[in-house]
């Protein structure tokens, strides 16, 4: 059913011959079309290309965000459960999870 769309047709030798002689004699009327057809193929690669890299970007962003906003909620107090202060840390600060002090890890005394 689909097979027939799908196989391309047979060209005689001939034909594909005349064929190439068409496509020489335009491109030797109009060789203009040369960079024009190839700055219409970059257009869209482009947009690609800088889609990809902006979520990318985007997608780190939103890792941060997410990791931040985990922070301000552990913010209010301590994260083992308890209200108010955290007598596990000094100063009664929470520690940060991630941030400047990476590999340091939670603190606890």
């Amino acid at each position: 059913m689909f097979k027939d769309k799908l196989v391309t047709p047979q060209l005689s030798a001939e034909e594909l011959q005349e064929h190439r002689d068409r496509f020489s004699a335009l491109i030797a009327e109009y060789p203009w079309l040369i960079p024009a057809t190839v700055s219409l193929e970059i257009i869209p690669v482009t947009v690609m290309i800088h889609g990809f890299w902006k979520n990318r970007q985007l997608k780190k962003q939103l890792l941060i965000e997410k990791e931040h906003t985990k922070q301000r909620q552990l913010g209010g107090g301590c994260h083992h459960g308890h209200g108010g202060h955290c007598h596990h840390h000094p100063g009664g600060k929470p520690q940060l999870l991630a941030g400047p002090h990476h590999g340091h890890g939670h603190h606890l005394d």
